[in-house]
């Protein structure tokens, strides 16, 4: 069974963006205001996103809250959207993400 998943990333300016975890190569600048990468939580999708008895995330998906957006004063719609960085997730997935990269790394040179 291979790793299937994404990474949520936060700029120190409050910016997300994802990442698939196949990606041929990894940002950590953020594409919006190109600020580094501050915050960042990997989303394990190899086995489902829900526990299908109890119906609960078991994906690691983090529910980020939104800190202000940015509307246009004529049509409403969203310019933008801040984040505030959650106090979880880059410190302690840390060893997660190492680990995730090795397997990948491992994996590709299976292939090759």
């Amino acid at each position: 069974m291979s790793y299937e998943g994404y990474t949520q990333k936060i700029c120190k300016n409050g910016h997300e963006w994802e990442e698939d975890c196949w990606a041929d190569e990894f940002s950590h600048r953020c594409p919006i205001c190109q600020e580094r990468c501050v915050w960042w939580n990997m989303i394990d999708l190899t086995n489902g996103s829900f526990d299908e008895e109890t119906n609960e995330r078991i994906d690691g998906y983090v529910d980020l809250k939104v800190k202000d957006r940015k509307k246009c004063e004529c049509c409403g719609s969203v310019l933008e959207t801040i984040y505030e960085i959650p106090k979880k997730g880059h410190k302690e997935n840390e060893q997660k993400t190492k680990r995730a990269h090795t397997k990948r790394a491992k994996a590709g040179s299976k292939k090759t």
